[in-house]
């Protein structure tokens, strides 16, 4: 079992400093428990943050540098100010993908069940969990893809690493049953390759009940 992390008082944690713990947090759908606590940024306000989130970077500061950020390229701190923003139609095609069903995303994410969290309906909100942490060039990406767009379960990744995910993560449908090709194999108990060189070249039905035969 991976032991705790003790922080005392004045702690550097990423790009802040630690003052106190604060109670655990229960996260998202998913009912994580997260340790919180509670930081100094370097602005000089304090700050709850969850202890993860700031010492991988993702959480930097109270919310000034993403304040300075918008404030820097001219946007507005509202919902509507920010379709300029470099991430609007990112968050947008998030939202459009789960609650759209004429959207071409829609049939392997709003179609299989996933949604949105409730906080990132709201773009203000969504800028705060992931601008600091977003370089150009990268691409919001689920953990599980089975799991939610929600901040314990999303993350920034290059082009090249989301196709790899998107090619491993291919949703079948089968009687049915929606699930990833990875999953098929662990409930079929073919091999992952093989039943992916399988969907390649066959229709579903062959490619999951064809029977190899030995002599």
């Amino acid at each position: 079992m991976r032991q705790k992390v003790k922080y005392n008082l004045g702690d550097v944690v990423g790009s802040c400093i630690f003052l106190e713990e604060r109670p655990i947090k229960v996260i998202g759908k998913s009912k994580t428990k997260r340790r919180v606590a509670l930081f100094k940024c370097s602005c000089g306000k304090s700050f709850e943050a969850i202890i993860l989130q700031v010492k991988n970077g993702n959480t930097k500061s109270c919310g000034c540098l993403r304040d300075n950020k918008i404030k820097e390229q001219g946007f507005k701190n509202s919902t509507h100010g920010q379709r300029k923003h470099p991430l609007y139609k990112m968050w947008q095609g998030m939202l459009r993908r789960c609650r759209d069903p004429k959207d071409f995303g829609y049939y392997n994410y709003g179609g299989r069940g996933i949604t949105v969290c409730e906080r990132w309906k709201d773009i203000n909100n969504f800028l705060e969990d992931m601008y600091n942490s977003y370089h150009p060039g990268l691409e919001l990406d689920r953990i599980n893809v089975n799991g939610n767009y929600e901040l314990e379960n999303c993350r920034w990744v290059t082009r090249k690493q989301n196709m790899n995910n998107m090619r491993r993560n291919r949703i079948v449908e089968y009687n049915g049953i929606k699930k990833t090709v990875s999953e098929w194999s662990d409930e079929l108990n073919i091999p992952y390759k093989r039943l992916l060189a399988r969907l390649n070249n066959w229709d579903v039905e062959k490619s999951f009940t064809y029977q190899i035969s030995y002599k």
